[in-house]
């Protein structure tokens, strides 16, 4: 029987874990290993996945348990559930009583299981900015057993990121954005908070415009405060507001996408440190124009401070908006 079910343990653990993990050796009984779920940047705010398979032969399991080298933010912890797929349909069991985040320290108490598959998710706080965080899983049975395994260190990015943030084009509407704030306000708002010095650039739309005699192609467009010349008809900007050159570089073809910043986890493209640190701005606008769905745009601010990778994520044109999504790295 013990050897029926050590079978039934190493086929559970191999069908559950099938790509980059590491499997702890059996330890009096108990086998344990982890597979890590995540593939795009770790950016502050965002979670970290693991999957953490345990099987023991040595009676039912008891308790699983992770300690993080870096507390987690709210919102750590193991689920209670175990996954399997059914048709291609997600189904899910309980298999554990209790789940806590305590400090640095998740546990989960098992349910009368002898092998089963945990998620653990761990939310990146401010304090793993920049630094490698790593995490000690372990696992034990009702007959006293204990395995563990220790994740190796994973660079926690230094970018922030804001998705999904709607512009409208209207006189009245948010359609001036600071890239320090990550944020879209309207120009009633940047006059009462007197921060025009905090816009980098406005959104615009219009089918055409005619700068001078001929008529272009205009669209959906990002436009510096300071790019005279290249707004709709009749828009104006206040005169004693600060007009920053932001440097922009369009991707031609929209053909840049990121996974993250589109919400599609099918595309493993994104965006990271070394992109932003390695974008080139020699002879670039400080406009873009005729921006559509996917399209993408790499911008730095007036002062250096920031570059950014902006994503549009929708364009309508009847109701003259673009929701837009954006990585930022400041570079002091």
């Amino acid at each position: 029987m013990k050897k029926i079910l050590s079978l039934i343990i190493g086929l559970f653990l191999s069908a559950t874990f099938f790509v980059s993990c590491k499997k702890e050796a059996k330890q009096n009984g108990l086998s344990n290993q982890f597979i890590y779920r995540t593939t795009e940047p770790l950016i502050v705010g965002q979670s970290i996945d693991f999957a953490y398979g345990m099987g023991s032969t040595n009676g039912p399991l008891n308790t699983a348990q992770v300690i993080a080298s870096i507390p987690g933010a709210t919102g750590t912890l193991f689920e209670t559930v175990t996954h399997r797929t059914v048709n291609a349909a997600d189904m899910t069991t309980v298999v554990a009583t209790s789940s806590t985040t305590s400090g640095a320290t998740s546990k989960a108490t098992l349910i009368d299981t002898n092998a089963t598959t945990l998620r653990y998710s761990y939310i990146i706080p401010e304090e793993a900015r920049g630094q490698e965080v790593s995490f000690n899983f372990s696992v034990t049975n009702k007959a006293g057993d204990e395995a563990s395994t220790t994740t190796p260190g994973y660079k926690v990015s230094k970018m922030d990121m804001a998705r999904n943030i709607t512009l409208e084009g209207t006189a009245s509407g948010a359609r001036y954005f600071s890239i320090a704030d990550m944020k879209a306000y309207t120009q009633a708002e940047v006059d009462a908070g007197n921060i025009s010095s905090k816009i980098d650039f406005i959104y615009a739309y219009a089918p055409t415009i005619t700068p001078t005699t001929t008529a272009y192609t205009y669209g959906h467009s990002l436009v510096s405060p300071a790019a005279s010349g290249y707004f709709p008809a009749g828009f104006t900007i206040p005169s004693g507001w600060t007009k920053n050159s932001t440097l922009m570089e369009k991707k031609i073809g929209n053909t840049l996408y990121d996974g993250q910043l589109k919400g599609d986890p099918n595309i493993s493209i994104y965006v990271d440190d070394l992109d932003l640190q390695k974008q080139s701005f020699d002879g670039s606008a400080n406009y873009a124009i005729t921006l559509a769905n996917d399209g993408s745009v790499f911008m730095k601010t007036a002062d250096g401070k920031y570059t950014a990778f902006i994503y549009v994520n929708k364009v309508t044109n009847a109701s003259n908006t673009a929701v837009i999504s954006l990585k930022r790295l400041q570079n002091f």
